[in-house]
């Protein structure tokens, strides 16, 4: 019976290990892209260097996406999104907009972002997360609501 739970016990911590790592893979290549985009690197280049630094568990075999866009500020107060880079196969959707995407249809965390007449480097990154072993699948069956995100997203802003 020790055992048992023992078993259950390290599967679990096996999978919310790998969570975390996922996790903070994303935010570290979400961040990178960012900042090297707000450099003056080309948003294409930008996310060729996230895909090169980041772990292949991340963007090989068409699991992970980035989206990394361009927003900008007019001087009318309209914020519009003005460049989009994708990699990645999978069905994600840019939750700040797509390309020439503008006023109410770009959603950034607040209304003064970016400024007038300047512009605003975003970088998301999608992750489609499946446990690794039968115990994050089990966890989500006894409480009901599963315990473990299906997706991992996070989004940069420079």
């Amino acid at each position: 019976m020790i055992v048992v739970i023992l078993a259950i016990m390290v599967m679990g911590l096996v999978d919310y290990g790998r969570l975390f790592v996922v996790r903070q893979v994303m935010v570290n290549a979400s961040r990178e892209g960012a900042n090297l985009a707000a450099r003056g690197t080309t948003l294409s280049n930008a996310v060729a260097a996230m895909v090169t630094t980041a772990p292949g568990m991340l963007f090989t075999n068409g699991y992970g996406t980035i989206i990394a866009s361009t927003v900008t500020r007019s001087s009318s107060g309209v914020a519009t999104v003005t460049g989009q880079v994708r990699y990645g196969a999978s069905s994600f959707v840019s939750r700040i907009g797509s390309l020439n995407a503008s006023g109410s249809n770009v959603t950034l965390p607040s209304n003064q972002l970016p400024q007038t007449n300047q512009t605003l480097y975003v970088t998301e990154v999608f992750y489609p997360f499946t446990p690794a072993t039968p115990v994050g699948n089990l966890m989500g069956f006894i409480s009901g609501n599963s315990a473990m995100p299906a997706s991992l997203y996070d989004v940069t802003y420079f």
